[in-house]
């Protein structure tokens, strides 16, 4: 409707002001409407909401939105991603996706998904797009807002218009679409790709939280924008050394998931080194065709609140890393050994509920002293270090601080096998006017 108004209404051709909407299910149509008439006779709603959530996680495909534009009819999509397991030695993780919720005669239904939708160069090109999709992910962390397209190529040319006009939007350079961001609610954190290593650690820290970045690509003689919904990773994890004894576990990116607006949602782009850059290789479905494509610049929409951004969190991980050899070469004796390390930002409520329900659960003690003793800040940097002869380490950082005047919250040691690992943990809580939580 909003398109409409702004843009479609005001065409000599009459565009009608209403769309449908397309569901899709992994069942047959027979099954379909008995499953439907069994879930509306539920006694109680209790019963109702459980068999529907069910019946979602097992049939449901997502659906997609049928605008009424003969030359791009894709309209609001969202579909349920690829299962975790992927090729032998990899996995998928799609932190990017959201979960929204649809009806269908009555029955509520559920799908995990980032939402997409056609470019029609008319209120939106495919900076636009890129950016409605990321800020779906970014709406879900903070409930802000929607943002239909033609709001966001709006308020991108408030003050600045390089393409001479808005509408029909002949896309949007990088400075709009960093108001745009910015006028939303939203920080805008954009990194120029001029190494292969920091590009690549900036996506994998990126989607590990859950942040769906915007990305540029260039070629010879024309640029793209495309979202990413999820990345694929490499596992068991591959040594990869960033810096001598240091492994770098952002190495194990092999591919990414992103939305083209061109072709569809969750193209897989593998991930390329080409003369120290970082290039994506995007191979069309049921094609033989791939896009060569060079990363030019990571936009990251960011809660206003996170004022360590991810490059800065790289570069505190790194430092924390050489601490960590400096000291052990100083109370160790023995050959050193090569320490593993990965960043992210999380919301502190989610950090939690990872120690309690993730793969490295901790006990309900060290749960219940950090949330006692440790006062947290909204999102948390976390800075996960580990070594074959050290337990795993936590370091907690505050995202309101900076780089320069870097403050520590905690240090978590969830284990306690290995005595060495606490004398270091104490060296580094010193250094750092933290505790140590084990």
């Amino acid at each position: 409707m909003e398109d409409h108004s702004v843009f479609y209404s005001k065409s000599l051709q009459l565009y009608p002001n209403a769309c449908r909407r397309v569901h899709f299910f992994s069942c047959t149509a027979h099954l379909l409407r008995r499953e439907l008439k069994r879930l509306r006779s539920s006694l109680t709603t209790e019963q109702f909401r459980r068999s529907s959530a069910d019946f979602s996680e097992k049939y449901y495909l997502g659906f997609s939105v049928i605008k009424p534009l003969p030359g791009c009819p894709v309209g609001r999509t969202i579909l349920r991603c690829f299962p975790p397991d992927a090729d032998k030695g990899y996995v998928r993780n799609f932190g990017c996706t959201c979960d929204c919720r649809a009806h269908l005669l009555g029955v509520p239904l559920s799908v995990r998904g980032l939402a997409f939708q056609q470019q029609d160069l008319g209120v939106s090109a495919c900076a636009t797009t890129a950016l409605w999709s990321a800020l779906h992910k970014a709406r879900e962390l903070e409930e802000g807002a929607a943002a239909t397209p033609a709001q966001i190529t709006m308020r991108a040319s408030q003050f600045t218009m390089p393409f001479g006009r808005p509408m029909p939007s002949e896309g949007l350079s990088l400075d709009q679409m960093c108001q745009a961001i910015h006028s939303l609610g939203y920080a805008p954190n954009l990194y120029r790709s001029d190494t292969f290593g920091v590009s690549r650690a900036l996506l994998y820290s990126a989607v590990r939280s859950g942040i769906s970045p915007v990305l540029i690509l260039e070629q010879t003689d024309r640029a793209h924008a495309v979202a990413v919904a999820g990345m694929k990773v490499r596992s068991p994890h591959i040594r990869n050394l960033v810096d001598p004894l240091i492994d770098d576990l952002a190495g194990d990116l092999a591919a990414l998931y992103v939305h083209d607006d061109r072709y569809g949602p969750y193209l897989k782009a593998d991930v390329r080194r080409r003369r120290n850059r970082l290039v994506l290789q995007i191979k069309l479905r049921d094609s033989s065709v791939v896009e060569t494509w060079a990363l030019s610049h990571i936009l990251i929409p960011l809660h206003s609140k996170i004022r360590l951004s991810f490059g800065e969190l790289q570069r505190a991980a790194i430092r924390l890393v050489r601490e960590i050899h400096a000291h052990r070469q100083s109370l160790l004796a023995g050959p050193p050994t090569v320490t593993a390390w990965e960043c992210w930002i999380a919301k502190s409520h989610s950090y939690l509920e990872s120690l309690i329900l993730g793969a490295n659960k901790v006990s309900e003690r060290i749960v219940a002293d950090l949330c006692s003793s440790v006062p947290f800040s909204r999102y948390l940097g976390v800075v996960r270090i580990e070594a074959e002869d050290l337990d795993p380490i936590d370091f907690l950082l505050d995202t309101t601080s900076t780089e320069r005047n870097l403050h520590c919250l905690a240090i978590l040691r969830p284990a306690a096998a290995r005595m060495r690992t606490a004398d270091l943990a104490q060296l580094l809580a010193t250094r750092y006017s933290c505790s140590v939580i084990s």
